[in-house]
């Protein structure tokens, strides 16, 4: 089975991380965002994908394909004009067989073994309080008879989570392509929901699952709330550590040095970080940063970043220095 994955958006709600990291790489809970995405697509079946990147796509594209047995495909979406226009540039490496389009910065927790083969397109779907701001699914007995991208009328709850199943992908591309040319945009986009209601139109079968489970990683908040849940629901990879308390959940890195410290709950802490003095808590806290004689609490700090001084609150990039 092949996959298609959009990541090419710039990720201005999480700069300054994304002016030097592909959003989609992100840590939360010990591992880019990517990375969780792919460990539920290869159980799956998923043998090969095809990378829709944008700003800093090559670093994305090196790190899948280094740590990832698949085969690798990329295109570079120069304009950000929607997911419909993704898929069209991913056409080239979609064939008639079963295709996945999961975006690239959307977490989930599913079981997807069963849908290859399942004899009909299938769309992720979860309750959602505002419907206003989601792709939403009207659908009577597990059968979708229609699809409206951010509703401005009330028309159900349901919204579409980011993982769609086609049986046959080129039927997604070529319905994409009709809805470019048509010039149809939705809110100044070309929406995947709209060129799908394409599909319903022509007759097309689409039937649904429920996700439960389903995290936003767009802002630092809800990068820390996500980091938060994954670890509470993994445990963490560690209860001791040389040189550190440790207060279960927490992620530790490789070659990572402690000294004095007080790791946890609910932090991230990357591989080759320095900790002397420290107090961290509900952070991530990304490869080879150092950080010294601070409480971090609620803090993203990117790699290779300094940080040194007293109580604090920080969002700080990459190889950026701070002392307080």
């Amino acid at each position: 089975m092949h996959a298609v994955i959009p990541a090419a958006g710039l990720g201005t709600r999480l700069r300054p991380h994304t002016l030097t990291m592909p959003k989609a790489l992100l840590p939360v809970a010990g591992k880019p965002v990517i990375a969780h995405v792919l460990d539920l697509l290869v159980p799956a079946g998923v043998r090969s994908v095809t990378l829709v990147v944008g700003h800093l796509g090559d670093e994305l594209v090196e790190w899948v394909r280094g740590n990832y047995d698949l085969e690798v495909s990329f295109v570079r979406q120069e304009r950000l004009d929607g997911l419909a226009s993704a898929v069209v540039l991913a056409g080239p490496w979609v064939g008639p067989g079963p295709t996945l389009v999961v975006l690239g910065d959307t977490l989930f927790l599913a079981d997807l073994a069963g849908l290859e083969g399942c004899g009909r397109n299938m769309l992720a779907v979860s309750e959602v309080e505002d419907p206003s701001h989601f792709g939403i699914v009207v659908e009577s007995d597990g059968r979708i008879l229609r699809l409206v991208e951010k509703p401005s009328e009330p028309l159900g709850n349901l919204a579409i989570v980011g993982v769609y199943y086609f049986e046959d992908g080129t039927g997604i591309v070529g319905a994409c392509r009709d809805l470019i040319a048509s010039g149809r945009r939705t809110r100044g986009e070309f929406q995947l929901t709209d060129a799908m209601q394409l599909m319903l139109d022509r007759g097309s079968d689409f039937g649904l699952f429920r996700v439960d489970d389903w995290f936003d990683c767009g802002k630092p908040e809800t990068l820390l709330d996500t980091n938060r849940i994954l670890l509470a629901r993994s445990g963490g990879n560690t209860t001791s550590f040389p040189g550190a308390l440790l207060v279960p959940p927490v992620h530790i890195g490789r070659g990572v040095t402690c000294e004095n410290c007080v790791i946890g709950p609910s932090a991230s802490v990357g591989d080759g970080t320095v900790l002397r003095n420290c107090l961290v808590r509900n952070s991530i806290v990304c490869e080879s940063a150092r950080v010294e004689n601070l409480v971090l609490d609620g803090c993203i700090i990117g790699r290779e970043a300094s940080a040194s001084g007293r109580a604090a609150s920080l969002d700080l990039g990459d190889f950026s220095s701070i002392s307080l």
